[in-house]
């Protein structure tokens, strides 16, 4: 019976100072995929607003996708574009359209070649929330890419208006 007292009083002495390191750790806003949801929805409806089609991905801050949405009457390439673009805005933390240029500046040549989903092409958005990147947008099937720049950019800031 000691043997069980003295198991049940170190898992209790575990439990107390888990929860007093606990408080110490950074608490870190996550993407989740009812936000991801709005948003992508909210870039479809904006862009449609302009008579518009287009594709959105949304990924979290790793860059792994949470949300799709194919518009309709868009191409099979901008299922794997959106993703791209979305990838390419999280794991470099800014707007693709920052990237366009790069590749022509001096040092930058090669970051188009950094990995496969990498894509240097206006249309992906990070998406920030009290300053901490939560994840980003990628849009694509629009005539020109800074209509999707821009329906990203309005859904982003409505979506997180309502947020608060």
């Amino acid at each position: 019976m000691k043997h069980i007292s003295n198991i049940k009083l170190i898992a209790l002495g575990a439990l107390f100072s888990t929860s007093l390191f606990a408080k110490d750790l950074p608490q870190k806003y996550q993407m989740t995929a009812e936000f991801a949801e709005q948003v992508a929805k909210e870039a479809i409806s904006q862009c449609l607003d302009s008579q518009v089609n287009i594709s959105a991905s949304v990924v979290n801050d790793q860059g792994r996708l949470v949300y799709f949405y194919r518009g309709n009457n868009t191409g099979a390439n901008t299922i794997h574009t959106s993703f791209r673009k979305a990838y390419t805005s999280a794991s470099l933390k800014i707007p693709t359209s920052q990237l366009v240029m790069a590749v022509e500046a001096k040092g930058y040549s090669q970051l188009g070649k950094m990995e496969d989903d990498i894509l240097l092409l206006t249309g992906g958005l990070p998406i920030y929330y009290k300053k901490t990147l939560i994840g980003a947008i990628g849009l694509s099937g629009a005539p020109n890419p800074l209509i999707e720049e821009e329906c990203g950019k309005n859904a982003i800031a409505k979506v997180l208006g309502e947020k608060g």
